[in-house]
């Protein structure tokens, strides 16, 4: 089987890092929006990595450091998340191991550990002598390295002065105004939110200001560049923000699965309270809510037996529900990294989806807020109430100049041409209930009728599946619990290695007329071919068939 395909800026930005290490730049950050893909790109370049340090002696190009790479995540729970990822990409004779809390594999190729495990002196120094028997840490790759100014961070980073580094994250500001200069030497490539909206990869945004006439925010204090959460929290619950917060859902996002941010778990609560008296079933998820409680709510969000998630400051990171299309912004705040990670929560493109909305609360003296002006600094000055964030720039540039001049971003938006799943030259298709799917053509012994994505058992990844019609459906090894991006990666691969025709939406066979057969049997189904190619009648053929058997599976 042929290794996942990365799109081309992901490739771009792993060339990149490589050329910053060979030009003397030990510690680049690259930063790329939420849904860019980041696991996606850090996973290949340990390949990559590892690869360039084989042990040839003709390897000219070759580091003067270890093999073996750490992997530092700042919340336990994205440990697990990328080990899957990393694991779907290495080489089976490459060991990924985790290092946190109780877990202590110390000795594998690819460690991917908490940092506040490794914050602990007596745990570094176990990491440090097992080099001894199973080579150096060469490089450490730091996941959302906007946190990388605290002291934990940097102890690890003290106790293996010889590695490589690597950054990534969605924003490499800080909300409270922390340099991270001194940490990260250059940022070698990003791409912005719009450039990602340009080429489908990411669903447009509009906003709609939700007024809360009593919330008076010039008593609120701030501290570290923002508001304080308690401070915040009170002042939302003086002015009754609940009982707006409902109606403007009810309002503008009846049809719509969300997710609503408040600073305080009673704020939480209160919205949670007012939005299911409403209609709207939420649940409520605080650092306090186990994990068996937050697996049953995922998976309610998923099915859309849940509506909405209210949370404090739980999602912000690390959450990926793409079907989403809803960001309430009930954490009125002065800080643009916040702000841009709760909006990029719902950001994340999905079939069907047409765009993301955000309700941003705003009260008295309230000038100061982030909005999604701050989403792409310097390029737009204001965005209209129900207005896209792509039509406000397109409207500014030709406000400006009439005729939007070639080769900017506006140009560019103007040109977007958006697939159906997340800008993908395959061609995939939903079920009635919304099973993602690849038609690989008629099965045999060894081809699977469709390549399908199947929920994991861990919220918000997916296993790539395979189904004969009429067989049992399996999972491929090695390609569980993915992300999104992953596993709609290994899904085209498999299904490009094991296709009877070819799966890409630009093939030559789907542009020809529909044969006598294929209309003859849509005719049956009470499908509708009037001015369908044969690709469309093929498509809706295909729809037809897997819904009777993949919506049963999900």
């Amino acid at each position: 089987m042929s290794g996942i395909k990365l799109r081309p800026y992901q490739t771009e930005c792993i060339d990149a890092v490589f050329q910053s290490w060979y030009d003397g730049v030990k510690r680049p950050a690259v930063v790329l929006p939420t849904g860019a893909g980041k696991t996606v790109v850090f996973s290949r370049l340990i390949k990559d990595f590892r690869d360039v340090q084989d042990p040839d002696p003709e390897n000219t190009d070759a580091f003067r450091t270890g093999r073996r790479v750490m992997v530092l995540v700042h919340r336990d729970e994205l440990a697990d998340q990328a080990i899957a990822k990393i694991r779907a990409t290495l080489p089976g004779d490459v060991s990924v191991g985790k290092v946190k809390a109780e877990s202590n594999e110390i000795t594998a190729d690819v460690m991917v550990c908490s940092v506040q495990t490794l914050a602990s002196a007596r745990r570094r120094e176990q990491v440090q002598y097992s080099g001894i028997s199973h080579g150096d840490v060469g490089l450490i790759i730091t996941d959302e390295c906007h946190h990388a100014a605290a002291p934990s961070y940097r102890k690890v980073y003290e106790g293996f002065p010889e590695a490589l580094q690597l950054g990534v994250t969605a924003t490499l500001a800080r909300g409270d105004n922390v340099g991270l200069g001194d940490v990260w030497e250059e940022v070698v490539y990003s791409k912005s939110i719009l450039w990602m909206i340009s080429k489908g990869y990411l669903s447009d945004v509009r906003t709609q200001r939700i007024s809360v006439e009593g919330l008076d925010m010039t008593g609120v204090k701030a501290s570290r560049g923002d508001y304080q959460a308690g401070d915040l929290g009170r002042a939302l619950e003086e002015s009754h923000a609940d009982t707006i917060i409902a109606k403007a859902y009810r309002e503008h996002a009846s049809d719509r699965q969300g997710i609503v941010f408040t600073p305080t778990v009673a704020t939480a609560q209160a919205a949670a309270e007012e939005l299911n008296a409403a209609g709207v079933v939420t649940a409520v998820l605080s650092g306090e809510t186990s994990r068996e409680e937050r697996l049953e709510m995922f998976e309610g969000f998923r099915t859309g037996r849940i509506q909405a998630l209210s949370n404090c400051m739980v999602l912000t990171e690390g959450f990926d529900a793409p079907w989403a299309s809803c960001a309430v912004i009930a954490r009125p705040t002065q800080s643009a990294p916040l702000y841009t990670q709760m909006v990029g929560r719902v950001l994340r493109t999905w079939p069907g989806k047409k765009d993301a909305l955000v309700l941003d609360l705003v009260g008295a003296s309230s000038n100061k807020l982030r909005t999604l002006v701050d989403l792409e600094p310097g390029v737009v000055s204001q965005v209209e109430d129900g207005e896209l964030l792509t039509e406000a720039v397109i409207r500014e540039a030709e406000e400006l100049n009439t005729k939007v001049p070639a080769g900017s971003i506006a140009y560019e938006l103007k040109l977007r041409e958006v697939n159906m799943f997340e800008g993908s030259d395959v061609a995939w298709h939903r079920t009635e209930k919304g099973v993602l799917f690849i038609d690989c053509g008629p099965d045999d012994e060894k081809r699977n009728r469709w390549v399908f994505l199947h929920p994991s058992a861990e919220p918000g990844l997916w296993d790539v599946c395979g189904l004969k019609q009429g067989g049992a459906a399996g999972a491929f090894p090695g390609h569980t619990g993915l992300d999104l991006s992953s596993a709609m990666a290994w899904g085209e691969v498999v299904a490009e290695d094991r296709g009877a025709f070819s799966v890409l939406r630009s093939a030559s066979w789907r542009k020809g007329k529909p044969s006598d057969a294929q209309l003859s049997f849509a005719e049956g189904l009470g499908i509708d071919t009037t001015g369908m190619n044969k690709g469309q009648v093929s498509e809706a053929l295909s729809t037809s068939r897997a819904s009777r058997y993949l919506d049963a599976l999900v």
